[in-house]
């Protein structure tokens, strides 16, 4: 008999404790991915042994860092990369006041777009605009070294031709002096000799 109350005693007991509230609540479909997860109990819990977990379909577990205690309530801190769209599921265990430990799950769906999903492309009668990237001072004075270094080559190789143009000219020239003066003296007298005075 006195077995028989101290179990019935004991299943109330632990039976007492319970999650009366979450966010995101139970079987709920939310918009946005939650930033953190609220557990909230009938019963105050002990910050030792508190667990709480947020698992996608592929197992993994979306909370970082231990959940915060105050009271009844429990808050635990989802990772700033923030689940996408899917069925997730929350477990807790934690104990009670009274030392009884609780454990349960319950899951929601976030109904947003998929991961990696790229936004709708908007197809109007005006061309896609492309603006150039304004030039960067080293490239800038790279080109104008490279002008001023064509513009250096282009007038050596003109002062070079016009002085080669000279030459060849005062070369023609001491030629063409040299030809008649080699003319003028191969020129035969044709004055008639007198003859001789008796």
């Amino acid at each position: 008999m006195a077995l028989t109350l101290w179990w019935l005693g004991n299943g109330i007991a632990s039976a007492h404790t319970g999650l009366v509230s979450s966010d995101p609540s139970a079987d709920s479909t939310v918009s946005t991915p939650p930033s953190v997860i609220t557990l909230t109990f009938n019963e105050d819990i002990k910050p030792t042994f508190a667990t709480v977990v947020v698992n996608s379909a592929d197992g993994r577990n979306w909370i970082v860092g231990p959940p915060r205690v105050e009271g009844p309530r429990i808050s635990a801190t989802v990772g700033s990369d923030r689940p996408t769209s899917g069925v997730y599921t929350v477990g807790y265990r934690v104990v009670s006041a009274d030392g009884h430990p609780v454990s349960g799950s319950y899951t929601f769906t976030i109904a947003g777009p998929p991961a990696g999903s790229q936004p709708p492309i908007t197809t109007s009668g005006a061309a896609p605009t492309t603006t150039s990237a304004p030039q960067s001072p080293a490239a800038a004075g790279s080109d104008t070294k490279t002008s001023i270094l064509a513009a250096g080559g282009a007038g050596l190789a003109l002062g070079g031709a016009i002085a080669l143009w000279q030459a060849w000219r005062r070369r023609r020239a001491r030629t063409t002096l040299s030809e008649s003066e080699s003319t003028s003296m191969a020129i035969p007298d044709h004055e008639p000799k007198k003859p001789p005075a008796d």
